[in-house]
């Protein structure tokens, strides 16, 4: 048997579960909904749904106990969640999305203040786990269980509260993510648009 705890925008679940039991029958079992929700264990990102039917055993890593984190995101807004020693911060765009905005609109990526100086960006680079800070946030090579890049952030493990570590060094850098991914949502029909226009103008021969 693992002890498992399970942290999500619903009160916290503490358990025990068979260690062959899989992630996704254990959150079933409890009644965790996944749809558009991230799920890390002790602080990491589950890099593909595919992880989420593996057996406990195998995410445990040879330990007794675990930390399985879920978290929805809302709408057209970034989110974060504090599981253990780690923030995992989730994106409403795809990794493919940042990719075609990248390529077709990188102005997009950046915001800048009204001398038109650059305050905040985005990027993604699929070799690292990710970062963010206040000049801009760079997505990994994680996604959430619906395919959302994902930032996988390292908090001091001796810290007392990791929440307020979070709140205190990355809260700006939330805020601004929020604003980018709030406008890129509005903006995200015209790049679909371009896309599909690009692919009719394009003949195999």
């Amino acid at each position: 048997m693992i002890k498992v705890t399970i942290v999500s925008n619903n009160p916290r679940v503490d358990l025990l579960a068979s260690e062959n039991k899989t992630v996704r029958q254990l959150l079933n079992e409890n009644n965790i909904i996944l749809s558009n929700a991230a799920v890390s264990i002790d602080g990491f990102t589950l890099g593909s749904p595919a992880e989420l039917d593996k057996p406990l055993v195998e995410h445990s890593g040879g330990r007794s106990s675990m930390t399985i984190g879920i978290f929805v995101n809302k709408d057209n807004a970034a989110e974060a969640v504090v599981v253990g020693s780690a923030c995992v911060i989730k994106s409403t765009l795809t990794p493919d999305q940042i990719k075609q905005i990248k390529k077709l609109h990188p102005e997009w990526l950046t915001m800048v203040d009204d001398n038109g100086e650059p305050v905040f960006a985005m990027d993604i680079d699929e070799t690292l786990p990710g970062s963010l800070n206040e000049y801009g946030a760079v997505f990994g090579n994680s996604t959430s269980s619906d395919g959302k890049a994902t930032i996988t952030v390292v908090i001091d493990p001796e810290a007392e509260d990791p929440a307020q570590v979070v709140e205190e060094t990355l809260g700006g850098a939330l805020l601004s993510l929020d604003e980018m991914e709030t406008a890129l949502a509005e903006e995200l029909p015209n790049l679909q648009a371009e896309v599909e226009k690009v692919k009719s103008m394009i003949t195999r021969m």
